[in-house]
C-alpha cells in the first residue's frame, strides 16, 4: 500500500500541532489513506498532553525562559522539544491502526538500523492512561530502551474514522530544567541517542526511521505535501489561537 511523506522544515511549536491535527481531522479526505509527516521545532518549545491541565507547569518560568507552551492533539504528558525528530503518523481507522506492539517494532528497527540495540521495553504501569508528569520518565510498552534510558516517547489519539500517533525521538536527553517547568515531574529517565552515537544526524536518522516504518507497516512511501483542506484547517486552528497553549 502507498502513504504519502511529508518532511517539513522546524516551525513554532503551534504551528506544528495545527499541521497533526489537520492531518487527523482530514484523513478522509488525504490523497493516501496514511501519511507520515517528520518535523523539528523552532523556537524550543514544551508540549503537554491535551488532557493536561495548564497549572501543572510553571507557564510563569516558561515565559522568562522564552519557551512556549502548546497543547498537542494527542494525548500523554509534557516533552521539551529542541534537539531531536518528531514524527506524526495518521491514518484512516478503516485502513487499519497500528497497534502498540508494531510501534515497538519500528523502533527496535530503527536501533538496529542505526546500529544500536534495544532492551525490552520498561513499562511503567499504565502510561497511557496518565496526563501528568514528564512523558520521559517512564516507558510504555511501544517504547523500547537503550541500557535502561527512554529515547523515544509517543501518544495517540483516535476517532471513529481517524487514528494519529505522533511522537519525539530524542538526539538529546531532556533537560534538568523541564523538573522546574513540570511540577510533579517523576524521575527522568530520557537519553538521547547522540550520547550512544555521537556523529548520528538528523537526515540519517530520519531514512532509517521512514524505512522501519515502511517494513514494519508493509507501506511504500510516496513524497508529497498538504492538500488545500489541510492547510486551510491547519490555519484556522492558529489563527483562533488568541494563546499558544490552545485546546481543540
Amino acid at each position: 500500500m502507498k502513504a504519502r511523506l511529508i518532511i517539513d522544515p522546524p516551525r513554532p511549536a503551534l504551528t506544528n500541532m495545527a499541521l497533526d491535527s489537520a492531518l487527523f481531522q482530514s484523513v478522509q479526505s488525504a490523497p493516501f489513506p496514511a501519511t507520515l509527516r517528520l518535523y523539528g521545532w523552532a523556537p524550543r518549545a514544551v508540549s503537554v498532553g491535551r488532557r493536561q491541565k495548564p497549572d501543572e507547569l510553571d507557564l510563569a518560568l516558561c515565559e522568562r525562559m522564552g519557551i512556549e507552551v502548546v497543547k498537542r492533539p494527542g494525548g500523554g504528558a509534557a516533552v521539551y522539544h529542541d534537539k531531536e525528530l518528531t514524527y506524526a503518523f495518521a491514518c484512516r481507522t478503516a485502513w487499519g491502526m497500528p497497534t502498540p506492539d508494531q510501534w515497538r517494532i519500528v523502533f527496535v528497527r530503527l536501533l538496529e538500523k542505526i546500529g544500536l540495540a534495544a532492551d525490552p521495553p520498561v513499562v511503567c504501569g499504565d502510561r497511557r492512561e496518565s496526563v501528568h508528569g514528564a512523558c520521559f520518565s517512564c516507558a510504555g510498552e511501544d517504547e523500547p530502551t537503550i541500557n535502561g534510558k527512554k529515547f523515544v516517547g509517543g501518544a495517540r489519539r483516535k476517532s471513529r474514522t481517524a487514528f494519529l500517533q505522533h511522537g519525539s525521538i530524542l538526539m538529546e536527553g531532556q533537560p534538568e530544567f523541564l523538573n522546574r517547568i513540570v511540577k510533579k515531574p517523576g524521575t527522568d529517565r530520557s537519553a538521547g541517542l547522540l550520547s550512544f552515537l555521537p556523529g548520528l544526524g538528523l537526515e540519517k536518522l530520519s531514512s532509517e526511521l521512514v524505512g522501519a516504518v515502511s517494513e514494519t507497516l508493509q507501506i511504500k512511501f510516496v513524497g508529497g505535501g498538504y492538500t488545500a483542506m489541510e492547510t486551510e484547517a491547519a490555519r484556522k486552528i492558529v489563527a483562533s489561537s488568541g494563546l499558544p497553549l490552545y485546546s481543540e
